[in-house]
């Protein structure tokens, strides 16, 4: 992998987008010691044909990697074994890439997809993320769990549909910890995703986007509550299967925005009261909108302060000193307790929990 990577970087590929998209899919999707096989270039071409500009472009994309695999070997002198279990090397006419339109045919695809792999232990859900994605849910006979979201693509190949790609998946243990044996990878923004693994000194990995895989961001240690890019969608896709009602940061949130309300409801309410409810509110509004968007007692709270804040006679003297409320779009350039410039106590959104109990899954 790491001669190959070298040998690209050799020939300049930021002169071709072809050559630029392989050579960072390798470098920031790949582990260094992985083998180059026809697995592992396949997997280049499906992930890549998500974007819409492979899609236009796919006989450029396998025609600049053909060149480059073939210019390596004859240049180094060293044979790849293009050797998979799953076929040789996809070629460029080999198969269609359909666009999915409706989501209700990505969801019958999968859920086909998944009933033709899986073993007879396995239990699993496909579920839809309103109109913007198709996820599945595994439960595998050791209680470890796969999560999987797909692109918005299916392959039509030899006359079967197929999703077009599972790279974006997450490995949980029976506890409900990220599964330190796995790499996870998951879509944190639009044409942008997350590749990382936990070790002993936390998480390790990197931010890439675009269909050229540029890196912009790295996660290089600590817990999940450092990245707040990571964290947001990662609890996002957690409210699928974990049971809110005992879900410890659920429980806390609605807990702090309760209290704010009950504090408010109070004559003579102090500034702390103030400062506190703010801070919830700003918190709510985070939650709302990255992890909870469809909870009715959430919003309804939020709804409540906001009304109770806005009635609030706050003296001018206490208003200068309340925390400047930033706008909920902004939540991915801050790390753990800068969300607001004050940090009340008992109010800790980002928190690493583990998660007590998981939502049943049909039989």
């Amino acid at each position: 992998m790491a001669a190959l990577s070298q040998h690209i970087f050799s020939l300049e590929p930021d002169k071709d987008a072809a050559r630029l998209c392989f050579y960072q899919y390798l470098k920031n999707l790949c582990d260094a010691t992985e083998q180059i096989t026809t697995e592992l270039v396949n997997r280049f071409y499906l992930r890549s044909l998500g974007f819409a500009h492979w899609q236009e472009n796919k006989s450029q994309l396998f025609t600049e990697t053909e060149m480059l695999l073939q210019h390596f070997q004859d240049t180094t002198g060293h044979q790849l074994t293009m050797v998979g279990a799953n076929g040789g090397l996809m070629r460029a006419n080999d198969f269609q890439v359909i666009p999915v339109e409706n989501l209700r045919n990505l969801e019958v695809v999968v859920q086909k997809s998944l009933e033709a792999t899986q073993t007879p232990f396995d239990r699993t859900r496909v579920l839809r993320e309103g109109d913007a994605r198709v996820l599945s849910i595994t439960l595998q006979g050791d209680r470890s769990l796969k999560i999987t979201t797909y692109p918005r693509a299916l392959i039509l190949r030899e006359g079967e549909l197929s999703p077009l790609h599972s790279e974006l998946s997450l490995y949980y243990t029976a506890d409900l910890q990220l599964n330190p044996m796995m790499i996870q990878q998951v879509e944190v923004g639009a044409h942008a995703s997350a590749r990382f693994h936990t070790g002993v000194e936390g998480l390790r990995g990197s931010f890439v986007r675009g269909y050229t895989y540029q890196k912009f961001g790295s996660i290089d240690g600590g817990g999940l509550n450092r990245y707040p890019l990571l964290f947001y969608p990662l609890k996002r896709l957690e409210q699928f299967f974990i049971d809110r009602k005992s879900d410890p940061m659920y429980l806390e949130l609605s807990s702090s925005l309760e209290k704010a309300l009950d504090m408010l409801s109070q004559r003579g309410a102090p500034h702390d009261a103030y400062v506190f409810a703010q801070a919830a509110l700003e918190r709510g509004r985070l939650a709302l909108e990255h992890i909870f968007p469809d909870d009715k007692f959430v919003r309804l709270l939020i709804t409540n302060l906001e009304k109770t804040l806005a009635l609030a006679q706050v003296p001018q003297s206490q208003q200068a000193h309340q925390p400047r409320a930033e706008s909920p779009n902004q939540w991915q350039h801050h790390s753990i307790g800068s969300a607001l410039d004050a940090e009340p106590e008992g109010i800790d959104l980002l928190k690493d929990e583990p998660w007590p109990e998981i939502r049943n899954l049909p039989v």
